[in-house]
């Protein structure tokens, strides 16, 4: 191919992916830019043309200098939109799993089917994500007057008495957790005691070993909101305690899921795991949050 014919078909591909209006403009300036260079080389044209084109870049990137690309995701936002769709598909493979876990017996589970069966769910969600993100840079580009708008910064400190409800509610909780039965029939009254304590009695496999060792994590998580209560607000040492402790709750609620029965009812048992299915989701999400205003707060304040 001559130089002459080299230019042009470089300089077709560039404005082939341009709009209508401004394509003649620019391969007549684009086409004289190279002819110059070319001629300027003081080598053979075809060979100066060869290296010219191989070091001008490629044609997309040459289009996007002569205007405003079109992009579903602005780049500015590409960062978190990789976040919320990794951490959003893991999230769903992982209810997945859990969903498995609760509605079949040991023997009759397969996990690699429940992944599979979510893979919809997670494209889906890709497209939800990606359709959001795009409408939100179109919006930018039809008001690039909206500015920045000021939020309140981040802090360590925290609200002493929303936290010591939140505590009182939390031991209330694990108090009835001990022995539900017990408290819904003293709610109930006396004639529905022995269908209460039926249908939550817990399974005697569950208090030798998953019991306790839950139990234990109840209470090491309200020593830990207790310090927080006491000192009024959060510090390095007590942030990745609350994490560690967090995710090692979440990983022994899906053991506890996931190893058997918890209640000897069944009914009763197959509620009390969904619940608890979806307590280790939002824990999960209420983690990934907490850890980042965390690492804001440090940045910012230190």
């Amino acid at each position: 191919m001559t130089a002459d014919e080299l230019i042009d078909g470089y300089v077709a591909e560039v404005v082939g992916l341009l709009p209508r209006a401004q394509r003649r403009d620019v391969a007549m300036e684009l086409r004289a830019l190279l002819a110059e260079e070319v001629d300027a080389a003081g080598t053979p044209r075809d060979q100066a043309a060869r290296e010219l084109l191989r070091g001008f870049g490629r044609p997309a990137e040459v289009a996007a200098r002569y205007g405003t690309p079109v992009t579903l995701v602005d780049p500015a936002d590409t960062r978190r939109f990789l976040t919320l769709a990794a951490g959003g598909a893991g999230l769903i493979l992982f209810a997945a799993v859990l969903h498995e876990l609760i509605e079949r017996a040991a023997p009759q589970r397969d996990l690699e089917r429940a992944t599979q069966q979510a893979l919809p769910i997670v494209f889906a969600w890709l497209g939800l994500l990606l359709a959001g993100f795009a409408g939100a840079a179109w919006a930018r580009r039809r008001r690039p007057d909206a500015g920045w708008r000021p939020r309140p910064v981040p802090t360590d400190r925290i609200s002493r008495p929303g936290r010591a409800a939140g505590l009182a509610f939390f031991i209330l909780g694990t108090v009835v957790l001990l022995d539900p039965a017990r408290v819904i029939a003293a709610l109930a009254g006396e004639a529905a005691e022995p269908a209460i304590r039926e249908a939550f009695a817990y399974d005697a496999d569950f208090l030798r070993v998953r019991g306790p060792v839950l139990l234990t994590l109840l209470v090491a998580s309200l020593v830990v909101e207790a310090v927080l209560v006491v000192k009024g607000r959060w510090f390095p040492l007590l942030h990745h305690v609350t994490l560690g402790l967090g995710l090692v709750m979440c990983a022994v609620l899906t053991w506890v899921i996931g190893a058997g029965p918890v209640f000897t009812a069944v009914q009763t048992d197959q509620t009390a795991k969904e619940i608890v299915g979806l307590i280790v989701l939002g824990s999960l999400i209420d983690l990934a949050v907490r850890a980042r205003k965390h690492h804001v707060r440090r940045a910012v304040h230190h």
